[in-house]
C-alpha cells in the first residue's frame, strides 16, 4: 500500500514539478537576474508568511484527522480557524498601514505579499485535506492546475511587463485557483459548527509547532534575505533559480513519499498499534532514502547539464556552481523532516522548538560569515551545514517524543546502488541536452539494476512478477495473433 500510494503522490507532485521547471526556464529568460531576484524575494515573503501564520494549521489537521475523521465538525472547525487567521493578519496589516509603520513606497508590495501568503496557505490547507483523506488523484489535479496556471500566468505577465511584481501576482492567482481543481468538499466557515474543544486542542498542539516553523523559516528565508542584503538582488536571483530547480524535483519526490507514509503512521498510532506504526515508519524511511538518495546524487552529478539547458544564459554559470549544494541540502532537509515527524506523532511539538533554535542560529551565523566571502555559494554552504546539524539534532531529540527507527539495512543497500550509479554517470559528458539525457537514462538504469540485484525494497520479487506477467501477456497476444491468421 505504501509503495502504491507513494507512487501516486509522487506522480501527483512530479508532473507539476515539470511545470515548475518550465516556469523557471521561462522566467530566467524573460527577467534579468535583478528582476528575478525580486521575484524570488516575493516568494520568500510568501513562504515565510505562510510558515509564520498558517502552516501549523495544516500540519495539525493531518495529525488530528485520523482520530476524528467521522466528525462532521472537523473540517468546518479548521476552515473557521483558517479564516480567523486571515482576518487577524489583515487587521495587523491594516494597523501597520494606518500607523505609518509601513513606508508609503511599500504599501502596494505589502498588500501583494499578504495576498500571496493567503493564496499559498489556502492551497496548502486544502491539499493537506486531500492527503489526509487519501485522495491522490484529487491532489494531483490540484497540483497540476496550480502549476499550469502559474506557468501560463507568470510567464505571460513577465513577457508583457518584464516586471517581477506582476509575475508574483500571477503566481498568487494561480496558486489560489489551483485549490479548486480537486473535488475536495470544503464546508463554509460557521461558528455553529465550530468544535471549541477541538479548536482548543489544536491551539495547544499547534502553537509550539508554529513557533518552531517560524524559527525553521529563518534557515532558508533568513539566508535568502541576507543574501539580498549582503550581496545583491541579482545574486538572490541566481540562488533562487538553483533552489527552484532542486525543489521542483527533490522536494516534490520527498513530498510524494511523505504524503502517503505519514498519514499511514498516524492511522496506526490512533488505532493503538505501536508495533505496526514502527514497521510503517521503517518502511517510510527506507522508501524515502531509496528514492531520494539516487535522485539527489543524480542532480548533483548533472548540475552543469541542468544549468546549461534549463535556465537562461545569464544564470547558467552561477546555477551550475550551486546545484550540487542545493541537491545536498534538499536531501538532508527531507531526511530531517522524516525525523521531525517524531515531535508531531508523540504530540510533543515543543521539543521541536529547540531544534529550530539551533538551526536558525547556525544558518544566520554562517550566512553572515560566508555570504560576503563567497556570495550565493556561501549561502548554499551555510544551508547545507545547517541541514546536517538539523538532521542529527532531530534524530537524537526526536527519540524523546516518538522513536523513529533507522533503516540501516536499507541505507547500506542504497549506498551501494548509488555508488554503482555514480560510476556509470561520470562516464558521460556533463553538458547540454545530450549529456543530460545520457547521464539521466544510464544512471537510472544502473541504479534500477543494482537495486534488483540487491533486492532493495523487494524489487527483485516485483521484477520477477512483472516479467512473468509480461511473458503471459505476450504469449496470449501471440496466440491470439496466430489464431486470427489461421482464420
Amino acid at each position: 500500500m505504501l509503495i502504491r500510494n507513494s507512487a501516486l503522490y509522487m506522480v501527483a507532485t512530479l508532473l507539476p514539478g515539470l511545470f515548475g521547471l518550465a516556469t523557471t526556464a521561462a522566467l530566467t529568460r524573460l527577467l534579468d537576474p535583478h528582476e528575478y531576484g525580486l521575484y524570488g524575494l516575493a516568494l520568500v515573503v510568501m513562504m515565510l508568511g505562510s510558515s509564520v501564520a498558517f502552516d501549523w494549521l495544516g500540519l495539525s489537521f493531518i495529525r488530528f484527522y485520523q482520530a476524528r475523521r467521522q466528525d462532521p465538525r472537523l473540517v468546518a472547525t479548521f476552515m473557521s480557524m483558517f479564516f480567523a487567521l486571515c482576518a487577524i493578519s489583515a487587521a495587523a496589516l491594516g494597523i501597520a498601514l494606518l500607523g505609518g509603520i509601513v513606508p508609503a513606497d511599500l504599501v502596494a508590495v505589502s498588500i501583494l505579499s499578504l495576498v500571496m501568503v493567503w493564496a499559498f496557505s489556502w492551497f496548502n490547507l486544502v491539499s493537506r485535506i486531500a492527503v489526509a483523506e487519501f485522495q491522490p488523484l484529487e491532489y494531483m489535479k490540484m497540483n497540476l492546475g496550480r502549476s499550469f496556471l502559474i506557468l501560463a500566468g507568470a510567464t505571460t505577465a513577465a513577457w508583457l511587463t518584464r516586471n517581477s511584481l506582476w509575475a508574483a501576482l500571477a503566481t498568487a492567482a494561480g496558486t489560489f485557483a489551483g485549490a479548486f481543481f480537486g473535488k475536495i468538499p470544503i464546508p463554509r466557515p460557521s461558528w455553529r459548527l465550530l468544535d471549541r474543544d477541538l479548536a482548543r486542542d489544536v491551539l495547544v498542539f499547534g502553537m509550539p509547532l508554529a513557533a518552531s516553523l517560524v524559527l525553521f523559516s529563518l534557515t532558508d528565508s533568513g539566508t535568502r534575505i541576507l543574501l539580498e542584503r549582503l550581496d545583491s538582488a541579482a545574486a538572490l536571483g541566481v540562488y533562487t533559480a538553483a533552489s527552484v530547480l532542486a525543489q521542483a524535483t527533490l522536494g516534490v519526490i520527498a513530498g510524494g513519499v511523505s504524503s502517503a507514509g505519514y498519514s499511514l503512521v498516524v492511522r496506526e498510532i490512533e488505532r493503538g498499534d505501536n508495533a505496526a506504526a514502527r514497521r510503517q515508519l521503517l518502511a517510510n524511511g527506507t522508501l524515502l532514502l531509496a528514492v531520494l538518495a539516487p535522485a539527489s546524487l543524480g542532480i548533483a552529478l548533472t548540475g552543469n547539464c541542468i544549468a546549461t539547458t534549463l535556465v537562461g544564459p545569464k544564470f547558467a554559470f552561477g546555477v551550475a556552481a550551486l546545484i550540487p549544494w542545493m541537491a545536498m541540502s534538499q536531501f538532508l532537509n527531507c531526511m530531517a523532516t522524516h525525523f521531525v515527524q517524531a515531535f508531531q506523532l508523540g504530540k510533543r511539538p515543543h521539543l521541536q522548538i529547540w531544534v529550530a533554535v539551533v538551526a536558525g542560529i547556525n544558518a544566520i551565523g554562517l550566512s553572515i560569515y560566508l555570504i560576503p566571502r563567497q556570495g550565493p555559494v556561501g549561502a548554499a554552504i551555510a544551508v547545507v551545514a545547517t541541514a546536517v546539524v538539523t538532521c542529527v539534532h532531530s534524530m537524537v531529540a526526536g527519540r524523546y517524543a516518538y522513536p523513529i527507527p533507522l533503516p540501516i539495512s536499507g541505507a547500506v543497500r542504497v549506498g551501494i546502488c548509488c555508488a554503482i550509479m555514480a560510476v556509470v554517470v561520470i562516464q558521460f559528458p556533463d553538458i547540454g541536452w545530450t549529456g543530460l539525457a545520457l547521464r539521466t537514462g544510464f544512471g537510472a538504469t544502473a541504479y534500477a539494476l543494482a537495486a534488483i540485484a540487491l533486492n532493495l525494497l523487494g524489487s527483485r520479487e516485483h521484477a520477477i512478477r512483472l516479467a512473468k506477467n509480461a511473458t503471459r501477456w505476450l504469449a496470449a497476444f501471440g496466440s491470439a495473433a496466430v489464431f486470427k491468421k489461421l482464420r
